[in-house]
This record gives C-alpha cells, structure tokens and sequence, in this order.
C-alpha cells in the first residue's frame, strides 16, 4: 500500500479494540488507494496483516459493476446472504462495493433495509469518489472517510522499490511520480500502461478522426487528465485551452452531454 499511513494506525487501533463501526464510505479521488485499503482491512480483520491479501479471503465479499457499468438489484441479494451468516476466520464479515455510484436506485434502496438491520459482525464499505454518489439515507449511516492524494515522494520510492529493477529508468519513474496528480494508481499505469503513450500522441495531434478511438476504447478520463498535465507545463500559452478543457470535462460529467460534440467542440477550440 501507498501512503495513509495514519488510516493504518487509526483502523489497526479500532479493530484491535473492537471499535470498528458497522459502514463507512471511503471517497476521494480514482486511484488514490481506498480500494487497497479497504481490502488491506479486511485481510487484517482476517490474518492480522494490514496489505493486500495475497490469497483469497472467506469473510470477504467484493461487489462491482456489471459490463453495463452498473451494480442491480442482484447484488443486493447477494449481500444480504453474504452478511446474514456467521463469520468463521474472523470477528466480522466484510462487504466492500466498488464503485457504489453505479449502484441502481433500486440497488441502493435494497442495500439501505439490509444496512439497517446489519447483524454486529457485519462491516459495509463502499467506495466512492463523492459523497452525492449515494443517496442521502444511506450516507448519513456511514461514518466518512475521505481520502487524501499521496505524498509525490512516496508514490517515486514506491515506484523505485518495484520498478527499478524491471529495466524502467529512474528517470521515467520521477516523471511518472510527478505526472500522478498524487494518485499511486496513476503512477503506476503511466509505467506499465500502453494507454498513457496513445493518449500523449493524441494529444500531439489532437484530430477529429482519433476522437472515435478516445471514446470507444473507454479513456477519456485519461484524456483528459493527461491534456491537463500537458497544458499546465506552460500555463502562461495554455490558459484559454485550460478553461475550454475544464469547461467541456464539467460538461461531460456532470450534465452527461454528448461526449463526442465535446471532444469535438475542444478540438476546434484548440486547433
């Protein structure tokens, strides 16, 4: 795991002394490890190790969405069987929900009753990026936790300590820390990720035709975090492009327009 150590010693200090609460939310920013660490928990409530299980946990449930991108009703079903039964390996079983904001309304409803009437040994997190990505009845059970971008130096001597021996220059690793927006996840896809150097020439040569590829092949999000980056090297130039990036991602996330007029709307603008 990367970073929150002071998570670490906080969820170590209540599970030891059995003030864990029944749900929390984790939310914060893609990649910044509140999945790791949620399943770090689980490993540690299980095997008293807090990092990734390296085999597979039996107090563990997992719930992500579907190739539709979606978490239904099947789900909730699901968890409810998984937390209804006594937990063996471990005081408590665990439920982590991936992505909670591909929940279904009806998903989410489901989830709320089950929440409710939780048995004791039961531990619910879901895993957000915002608290508005559930509803308010089912936030305002779960103790928050947000968390924060990891230190640029902790994510480059992470990134040292597992990369440099592969043959990957401690050169690319710096710049692979400094381009992660704090986020070890990022980091690590700008190492091992063919996606980052596609996007990068893309952005080089940003046309109308490579609009198609961005979109069918799911990386917009990386399209732009990357243009981002790119246009803030020389803000002093880039500053107009900067508020025509922002002005067409708010756009896009937060009224669900037409992804590809906007990509296409942003070209001109930056053509």
């Amino acid at each position: 795991m990367i970073g929150h150590k002071d998570k670490v010693a906080l969820f170590k200090k209540l599970a030891d002394g059995d003030n864990l609460s029944q749900g929390y939310l984790f939310f914060g920013e893609p990649q910044i490890g509140k999945f790791v660490f949620a399943e770090s928990l689980a490993n540690y409530l299980e095997n008293n190790i807090f990092e990734p299980p390296k085999r597979i946990l039996e107090e563990l449930l997992v719930i992500s969405p579907d190739e539709k991108n979606l978490i239904g009703i099947e789900a909730a079903r699901n968890i409810a069987h998984f937390l209804y039964q006594k937990p063996v390996f471990s005081k408590q079983r665990t439920l982590i929900v991936r992505d909670a904001q591909c929940l279904s309304s009806e998903a989410q409803n489901a989830i709320l009753k089950i929440i409710e009437e939780s048995p004791n040994q039961s531990l619910v997190i879901f895993i957000a990026s915002s608290e508005e990505d559930l509803l308010p009845t089912i936030v305002s059970r779960l103790q928050k936790i947000y968390f924060f971008r990891v230190p640029i130096s902790e994510i480059e001597d992470f990134l040292v300590l597992n990369f440099l021996s592969k043959k990957i220059s401690r050169e690319k690793i710096k710049s692979a820390a400094n381009e992660s927006f704090g986020r070890p996840g990022r980091a690590i896809d700008l190492l091992t990720g063919k996606d980052f150097d596609k996007i990068k020439k893309i952005i080089k040569n940003f046309k109308l035709e490579n609009i198609d590829d961005i979109i069918d092949n799911d990386l917009i999000d990386k399209f732009f975090e990357t243009l981002i980056i790119e246009l803030y090297k020389d803000l002093d130039n880039n500053i107009e492009s900067l508020k025509e990036v922002f002005k067409r991602l708010v756009l896009i996330k937060r009224f669900n327009v037409n992804k590809k007029l906007q990509l296409k709307c942003l070209e001109g603008a930056m053509s």
